[in-house]
Protein backbone atom coordinates (compact mmCIF):
# COMPACT_ATOMS: atom_id res chain seq x y z
CA UNK A 1 0.00 0.00 0.00
CA UNK A 2 1.41 3.55 -0.64
CA UNK A 3 2.11 5.75 1.71
CA UNK A 4 0.32 8.78 2.01
CA UNK A 5 1.80 12.25 0.54
CA UNK A 6 2.22 15.60 2.66
CA UNK A 7 1.27 17.68 -0.71
CA UNK A 8 -0.68 16.41 -3.76
CA UNK A 9 2.46 17.43 -6.58
CA UNK A 10 5.21 16.24 -8.01
CA UNK A 11 9.26 15.06 -7.41
CA UNK A 12 12.53 17.25 -8.81
CA UNK A 13 15.88 15.50 -9.02
CA UNK A 14 19.19 17.41 -9.84
CA UNK A 15 22.58 16.33 -9.54
CA UNK A 16 25.25 18.88 -9.18
CA UNK A 17 29.15 19.44 -8.40
CA UNK A 18 31.83 16.47 -9.97
CA UNK A 19 30.95 13.57 -10.33
CA UNK A 20 31.24 10.47 -8.29
CA UNK A 21 31.52 6.70 -8.21
CA UNK A 22 28.13 6.67 -6.29
CA UNK A 23 26.05 9.35 -6.87
CA UNK A 24 23.95 7.73 -9.28
CA UNK A 25 23.34 5.26 -6.35
CA UNK A 26 21.71 7.61 -4.82
CA UNK A 27 19.33 8.92 -7.35
CA UNK A 28 18.28 4.97 -7.58
CA UNK A 29 17.91 4.83 -4.15
CA UNK A 30 15.47 7.87 -4.34
CA UNK A 31 13.16 7.13 -6.87
CA UNK A 32 13.10 3.66 -5.54
CA UNK A 33 11.97 4.74 -2.53
CA UNK A 34 9.51 7.05 -4.12
CA UNK A 35 8.28 4.38 -6.77
CA UNK A 36 7.36 2.04 -3.97
CA UNK A 37 5.72 4.41 -1.49
CA UNK A 38 4.50 6.83 -3.46
CA UNK A 39 1.90 7.45 -6.80
CA UNK A 40 3.66 10.82 -7.72
CA UNK A 41 5.28 11.60 -10.95
CA UNK A 42 9.63 12.08 -10.46
CA UNK A 43 11.09 14.70 -13.05
CA UNK A 44 14.83 14.96 -13.68
CA UNK A 45 16.80 17.90 -14.38
CA UNK A 46 19.35 17.23 -17.21
CA UNK A 47 22.36 18.61 -17.23
CA UNK A 48 21.79 19.95 -13.53
CA UNK A 49 20.52 23.44 -12.75
CA UNK A 50 20.93 24.38 -16.34
CA UNK A 51 18.76 21.60 -17.05
CA UNK A 52 16.32 22.63 -14.62
CA UNK A 53 16.45 26.28 -15.81
CA UNK A 54 16.16 25.37 -19.05
CA UNK A 55 12.90 22.89 -18.99
CA UNK A 56 14.80 20.31 -19.75
CA UNK A 57 13.75 17.14 -17.80
CA UNK A 58 13.42 13.56 -18.03
CA UNK A 59 10.88 11.23 -16.36
CA UNK A 60 12.35 8.70 -13.89
CA UNK A 61 9.61 7.37 -12.65
CA UNK A 62 9.35 5.71 -16.20
CA UNK A 63 12.67 3.72 -15.59
CA UNK A 64 12.02 -0.05 -15.44
CA UNK A 65 13.70 -1.84 -12.02
CA UNK A 66 16.33 -2.95 -14.26
CA UNK A 67 17.35 0.55 -15.49
CA UNK A 68 16.87 1.48 -11.68
CA UNK A 69 19.82 -1.20 -11.00
CA UNK A 70 22.20 -0.57 -13.49
CA UNK A 71 22.11 3.34 -12.66
CA UNK A 72 22.58 2.27 -9.24
CA UNK A 73 26.27 -0.03 -10.19
CA UNK A 74 26.88 3.03 -13.10
CA UNK A 75 29.55 5.96 -11.97
CA UNK A 76 29.69 9.28 -13.48
CA UNK A 77 26.57 11.64 -13.41
CA UNK A 78 23.48 10.10 -15.47
CA UNK A 79 21.61 13.39 -15.43
CA UNK A 80 24.43 15.74 -15.93
CA UNK A 81 25.61 18.01 -13.90
CA UNK A 82 26.57 21.63 -14.22
CA UNK A 83 28.51 24.69 -11.37
CA UNK A 84 26.41 27.52 -11.75
CA UNK A 85 26.90 30.58 -8.80
CA UNK A 86 22.84 31.36 -8.22
CA UNK A 87 21.74 34.46 -7.87
CA UNK A 88 17.77 35.60 -7.14
CA UNK A 89 17.01 36.15 -10.58
CA UNK A 90 18.08 32.36 -10.99
CA UNK A 91 15.99 31.59 -7.73
CA UNK A 92 12.91 33.31 -8.91
CA UNK A 93 12.81 31.65 -12.76
CA UNK A 94 13.75 28.02 -10.75
CA UNK A 95 10.50 28.77 -8.30
CA UNK A 96 8.64 29.42 -11.39
CA UNK A 97 9.42 26.35 -13.10
CA UNK A 98 8.69 24.19 -10.07
CA UNK A 99 4.80 26.03 -9.75
CA UNK A 100 4.62 25.34 -13.88
CA UNK A 101 5.28 21.81 -13.01
CA UNK A 102 3.62 21.41 -9.67
CA UNK A 103 7.03 20.51 -7.76
CA UNK A 104 6.28 20.00 -3.96
CA UNK A 105 9.35 17.93 -3.32
CA UNK A 106 12.95 18.89 -4.38
CA UNK A 107 15.75 16.63 -3.89
CA UNK A 108 19.68 17.74 -4.69
CA UNK A 109 22.10 15.42 -4.45
CA UNK A 110 25.31 17.33 -4.80
CA UNK A 111 28.85 18.58 -2.19
CA UNK A 112 29.08 21.59 -0.17
CA UNK A 113 27.75 24.35 -2.70
CA UNK A 114 25.34 22.28 -4.00
CA UNK A 115 23.76 21.93 -0.07
CA UNK A 116 24.37 25.79 -0.05
CA UNK A 117 22.09 26.32 -3.16
CA UNK A 118 19.71 23.95 -1.97
CA UNK A 119 19.65 25.57 1.45
CA UNK A 120 18.75 29.06 -0.49
CA UNK A 121 16.11 27.37 -3.01
CA UNK A 122 14.24 26.38 0.33
CA UNK A 123 14.03 29.63 1.92
CA UNK A 124 13.19 31.68 -1.25
CA UNK A 125 10.62 29.39 -1.67
CA UNK A 126 9.27 30.21 1.89
CA UNK A 127 10.03 33.85 1.47
CA UNK A 128 7.61 33.78 -1.42
CA UNK A 129 4.79 31.23 0.31
CA UNK A 130 5.14 28.48 -2.03
CA UNK A 131 5.27 24.81 -0.10
CA UNK A 132 8.01 23.11 -0.88
CA UNK A 133 10.52 20.50 0.51
CA UNK A 134 13.40 20.34 0.03
CA UNK A 135 15.82 17.77 0.55
CA UNK A 136 20.15 17.54 0.08
CA UNK A 137 21.52 14.41 -0.71
CA UNK A 138 25.47 14.47 -0.30
CA UNK A 139 28.22 13.83 -2.09
CA UNK A 140 31.88 14.51 -2.50
CA UNK A 141 35.41 12.86 -3.27
CA UNK A 142 36.79 15.28 -0.82
CA UNK A 143 34.98 14.35 1.93
CA UNK A 144 34.50 17.99 3.00
CA UNK A 145 30.92 18.00 3.84
CA UNK A 146 29.98 18.91 7.42
CA UNK A 147 28.38 16.63 9.95
CA UNK A 148 28.59 13.53 8.27
CA UNK A 149 31.08 10.86 9.31
CA UNK A 150 32.26 10.45 5.37
CA UNK A 151 30.60 11.85 2.08
CA UNK A 152 29.35 9.33 -0.58
CA UNK A 153 31.88 8.83 -3.17
CA UNK A 154 34.75 9.41 -1.33
CA UNK A 155 35.36 5.64 -0.50
CA UNK A 156 35.85 4.56 -3.89
CA UNK A 157 38.03 7.87 -4.42
CA UNK A 158 40.33 6.69 -1.97
CA UNK A 159 40.14 2.94 -3.14
CA UNK A 160 41.59 3.67 -6.37
CA UNK A 161 44.27 5.94 -5.13
CA UNK A 162 45.25 3.24 -2.92
CA UNK A 163 45.25 1.00 -5.77
CA UNK A 164 47.46 3.57 -7.74
CA UNK A 165 49.87 4.32 -4.88
CA UNK A 166 50.45 0.70 -4.53
CA UNK A 167 51.20 0.22 -7.79
CA UNK A 168 53.50 3.28 -8.40
CA UNK A 169 55.40 1.90 -5.76
CA UNK A 170 55.96 -1.37 -7.14
CA UNK A 171 56.84 -0.02 -10.01
CA UNK A 172 59.38 2.25 -8.37
CA UNK A 173 61.14 0.02 -5.99
CA UNK A 174 62.35 -2.07 -8.90
CA UNK A 175 64.41 0.25 -9.11
CA UNK A 176 67.86 0.90 -7.59
CA UNK A 177 69.80 3.65 -9.06
CA UNK A 178 69.27 6.49 -8.93
CA UNK A 179 66.95 7.65 -6.32
CA UNK A 180 64.45 9.28 -7.88
CA UNK A 181 61.26 11.29 -6.82
CA UNK A 182 57.89 10.45 -8.09
CA UNK A 183 55.11 12.98 -6.98
CA UNK A 184 51.43 11.84 -7.28
CA UNK A 185 48.71 14.60 -7.37
CA UNK A 186 45.33 14.16 -5.73
CA UNK A 187 42.29 16.43 -5.73
CA UNK A 188 41.32 17.63 -2.52
CA UNK A 189 41.02 21.61 -2.37
CA UNK A 190 41.05 22.64 0.96
CA UNK A 191 41.09 19.00 2.48
CA UNK A 192 43.42 16.42 2.70
CA UNK A 193 41.41 12.80 3.00
CA UNK A 194 42.11 11.64 -0.40
CA UNK A 195 46.03 12.35 -0.04
CA UNK A 196 45.63 10.88 3.35
CA UNK A 197 44.28 7.92 1.47
CA UNK A 198 47.64 7.03 -0.16
CA UNK A 199 49.06 6.38 3.24
CA UNK A 200 47.16 2.92 3.16
CA UNK A 201 49.83 1.78 0.57
CA UNK A 202 52.84 2.42 2.10
CA UNK A 203 55.40 0.15 3.25
CA UNK A 204 58.26 0.73 5.84
CA UNK A 205 60.50 -1.95 4.08
CA UNK A 206 60.12 -0.54 1.06
CA UNK A 207 63.16 1.64 -0.96
CA UNK A 208 60.71 3.96 -1.76
CA UNK A 209 59.15 6.00 0.78
CA UNK A 210 56.16 8.42 1.11
CA UNK A 211 56.04 12.09 1.89
CA UNK A 212 52.18 13.47 2.29
CA UNK A 213 51.13 17.11 2.52
CA UNK A 214 47.67 18.16 2.60
CA UNK A 215 46.01 21.69 2.75
CA UNK A 216 45.31 22.09 6.42
CA UNK A 217 48.85 22.11 7.14
CA UNK A 218 51.35 25.22 5.73
CA UNK A 219 53.61 23.56 2.82
CA UNK A 220 57.36 24.49 3.30
CA UNK A 221 59.55 24.04 0.44
CA UNK A 222 62.14 24.02 2.07
CA UNK A 223 61.16 21.06 4.71
CA UNK A 224 59.80 19.12 1.84
CA UNK A 225 63.20 19.51 0.09
CA UNK A 226 65.55 18.22 3.19
CA UNK A 227 62.95 15.16 3.41
CA UNK A 228 63.98 14.42 -0.40
CA UNK A 229 67.37 14.51 -0.22
CA UNK A 230 67.36 12.94 3.28
CA UNK A 231 65.63 9.96 1.92
CA UNK A 232 67.92 9.82 -1.20
CA UNK A 233 70.89 9.54 1.60
CA UNK A 234 68.97 6.66 3.43
CA UNK A 235 69.03 4.84 0.11
CA UNK A 236 65.43 5.58 -0.51
CA UNK A 237 63.04 6.65 -3.68
CA UNK A 238 60.70 9.23 -2.57
CA UNK A 239 56.76 8.94 -3.67
CA UNK A 240 55.77 13.05 -3.12
CA UNK A 241 51.90 13.27 -2.32
CA UNK A 242 50.21 16.09 -2.87
CA UNK A 243 46.90 17.10 -2.30
CA UNK A 244 45.86 19.75 -5.29
CA UNK A 245 45.36 23.20 -2.73
CA UNK A 246 48.38 23.04 -0.41
CA UNK A 247 49.14 26.32 0.43
CA UNK A 248 52.28 27.92 2.07
CA UNK A 249 52.36 29.75 5.51
CA UNK A 250 50.29 32.77 3.81
CA UNK A 251 47.34 30.60 2.45
CA UNK A 252 49.25 31.37 -0.78
CA UNK A 253 48.15 28.22 -3.32
CA UNK A 254 51.52 26.65 -4.31
CA UNK A 255 52.05 27.14 -8.16
CA UNK A 256 49.25 30.31 -8.19
CA UNK A 257 51.11 32.08 -10.78
CA UNK A 258 48.92 30.98 -13.88
CA UNK A 259 45.99 30.03 -11.83
CA UNK A 260 42.76 30.41 -13.22
CA UNK A 261 39.01 30.51 -11.70
CA UNK A 262 35.67 28.65 -12.52
CA UNK A 263 32.13 29.77 -12.66
CA UNK A 264 31.83 30.25 -9.25
CA UNK A 265 35.16 32.27 -8.59
CA UNK A 266 36.98 29.39 -7.11
CA UNK A 267 40.56 28.45 -8.32
CA UNK A 268 40.96 25.48 -11.03
CA UNK A 269 43.03 23.95 -9.24
CA UNK A 270 45.52 20.87 -10.43
CA UNK A 271 49.15 21.00 -11.50
CA UNK A 272 51.05 22.22 -8.47
CA UNK A 273 52.75 18.95 -8.91
CA UNK A 274 54.77 20.56 -12.21
CA UNK A 275 55.49 23.43 -9.78
CA UNK A 276 57.18 21.18 -6.76
CA UNK A 277 59.13 19.35 -9.94
CA UNK A 278 60.44 22.39 -11.07
CA UNK A 279 61.75 23.22 -7.23
CA UNK A 280 62.78 19.87 -6.84
CA UNK A 281 65.34 19.25 -10.29
CA UNK A 282 66.63 22.94 -9.27
CA UNK A 283 67.50 23.11 -5.78
CA UNK A 284 68.46 19.49 -5.83
CA UNK A 285 69.16 17.94 -9.16
CA UNK A 286 67.23 14.53 -8.51
CA UNK A 287 65.61 13.01 -12.02
CA UNK A 288 61.86 13.16 -11.08
CA UNK A 289 58.60 13.01 -12.43
CA UNK A 290 54.86 13.67 -11.55
CA UNK A 291 51.29 12.02 -12.36
CA UNK A 292 47.88 13.55 -11.70
CA UNK A 293 45.27 11.38 -11.70
CA UNK A 294 42.92 14.18 -12.33
CA UNK A 295 39.67 13.63 -13.20
CA UNK A 296 40.16 9.88 -13.28
CA UNK A 297 39.72 9.42 -8.99
CA UNK A 298 36.12 10.28 -9.43
CA UNK A 299 35.01 8.16 -11.65
CA UNK A 300 36.76 4.73 -11.62
CA UNK A 301 34.66 1.66 -12.62
CA UNK A 302 37.47 -1.12 -11.35
CA UNK A 303 37.58 0.20 -8.01
CA UNK A 304 34.04 1.03 -6.76
CA UNK A 305 33.33 0.36 -3.05
CA UNK A 306 30.37 -1.83 -2.30
CA UNK A 307 29.95 0.00 1.18
CA UNK A 308 30.34 3.47 -0.48
CA UNK A 309 27.18 2.60 -3.40
CA UNK A 310 25.02 0.72 -0.63
CA UNK A 311 25.58 3.56 1.76
CA UNK A 312 24.86 6.40 -1.41
CA UNK A 313 21.77 4.06 -2.09
CA UNK A 314 20.43 4.17 1.22
CA UNK A 315 20.91 7.93 2.13
CA UNK A 316 18.97 8.39 -1.37
CA UNK A 317 16.44 6.07 0.04
CA UNK A 318 16.39 7.99 3.40
CA UNK A 319 15.49 11.36 1.53
CA UNK A 320 12.55 10.35 0.85
CA UNK A 321 11.43 9.10 4.10
CA UNK A 322 13.24 12.11 5.78
CA UNK A 323 10.06 14.07 3.68
CA UNK A 324 7.53 11.39 5.16
CA UNK A 325 8.79 12.04 8.69
CA UNK A 326 8.06 15.92 7.97
CA UNK A 327 11.47 16.73 7.32
CA UNK A 328 12.32 19.94 5.55
CA UNK A 329 15.12 22.01 4.56
CA UNK A 330 17.92 19.40 5.72
CA UNK A 331 20.76 17.34 4.56
CA UNK A 332 20.29 13.32 5.17
CA UNK A 333 23.48 12.18 6.70
CA UNK A 334 25.13 9.23 8.34
CA UNK A 335 27.07 8.82 11.61
CA UNK A 336 29.28 6.27 12.54
CA UNK A 337 27.78 3.92 15.74
CA UNK A 338 30.59 3.54 18.42
CA UNK A 339 31.85 0.04 19.01
CA UNK A 340 34.07 -2.54 17.91
CA UNK A 341 32.55 -3.40 14.17
CA UNK A 342 31.47 -0.51 11.77
CA UNK A 343 28.03 0.43 11.69
CA UNK A 344 26.54 3.51 10.54
CA UNK A 345 23.35 5.23 12.10
CA UNK A 346 21.34 7.42 9.01
CA UNK A 347 19.48 10.78 10.21
CA UNK A 348 19.18 14.12 9.43
CA UNK A 349 20.49 17.58 10.05
CA UNK A 350 19.71 21.05 8.88
CA UNK A 351 20.76 22.64 5.87
CA UNK A 352 21.33 25.88 7.52
CA UNK A 353 23.94 24.01 9.66
CA UNK A 354 25.65 22.21 6.83
CA UNK A 355 26.50 25.45 4.52
CA UNK A 356 30.06 26.80 4.28
CA UNK A 357 30.96 24.59 6.58
CA UNK A 358 34.08 22.53 5.49
CA UNK A 359 35.04 19.11 7.56
CA UNK A 360 39.05 18.93 7.66
CA UNK A 361 41.57 16.78 7.79
CA UNK A 362 42.07 15.72 11.83
CA UNK A 363 45.63 17.15 12.20
CA UNK A 364 46.13 15.17 15.30
CA UNK A 365 45.96 12.04 12.34
CA UNK A 366 49.12 14.02 10.68
CA UNK A 367 52.82 13.71 11.48
CA UNK A 368 54.06 17.23 10.23
CA UNK A 369 57.27 16.37 10.95
CA UNK A 370 57.68 13.68 9.28
CA UNK A 371 54.95 14.21 7.17
CA UNK A 372 53.06 10.87 7.25
CA UNK A 373 49.36 9.80 8.33
CA UNK A 374 49.05 8.38 12.13
CA UNK A 375 47.38 4.72 12.75
CA UNK A 376 43.61 6.50 13.59
CA UNK A 377 42.81 7.49 10.03
CA UNK A 378 43.41 3.63 8.81
CA UNK A 379 41.08 2.52 11.43
CA UNK A 380 38.69 5.02 10.07
CA UNK A 381 39.04 4.08 6.55
CA UNK A 382 39.62 0.58 5.84
CA UNK A 383 36.20 -0.32 6.95
CA UNK A 384 34.64 1.89 3.89
CA UNK A 385 36.96 -0.40 1.49
CA UNK A 386 35.96 -3.89 2.29
CA UNK A 387 34.68 -5.17 -0.94
CA UNK A 388 34.78 -4.66 -4.94
CA UNK A 389 32.07 -4.15 -7.10
CA UNK A 390 32.91 -6.98 -8.93
CA UNK A 391 29.31 -8.22 -10.77
CA UNK A 392 28.36 -5.13 -11.33
CA UNK A 393 31.33 -4.75 -14.09
CA UNK A 394 29.01 -5.97 -16.85
CA UNK A 395 27.16 -3.02 -17.14
CA UNK A 396 29.57 -0.25 -17.57
CA UNK A 397 30.36 -1.63 -21.52
CA UNK A 398 26.84 -3.43 -22.74
CA UNK A 399 24.73 -1.77 -20.28
CA UNK A 400 24.99 1.58 -19.84
CA UNK A 401 21.77 3.72 -19.17
CA UNK A 402 20.91 6.68 -21.26
CA UNK A 403 18.14 8.78 -19.77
Amino acid sequence: MKEAIIIRGTAMVVQSGGPTAVINSSLAGLVTAIRKKADIPVYGAKGGLQGLLQNTFVRLDALSEQQLHNIKYTPGAVLGTCRLKVDEQHLKQIINVFKALNVRYFFYIGGNGSMHVAHQISIYARNNNYDLYTIGIPKSIDNDLHLIDHSPGYASAAKFLISCTRDITFDIASYELPKKVTILETMGRNTGWLAAACSLAANPQSNCQQLIYIPEVPFNMEQCLENIEKNKNNGAHTLLIVSEGIRDKNERLIGSDNILFDTLNRPKLGGVSYTLKQQIHQNLGISTRYIDTSIWQRCCTSCLSIVDVEEAYTLGMNAWEAVQNGNNNVMVTLIRQEGTSYAPVYGTVFLKNVVDVEKHFPIEWYNSTMNTIQGAFSNYLTPLLEEDVSPAQDYFFDKLVNI
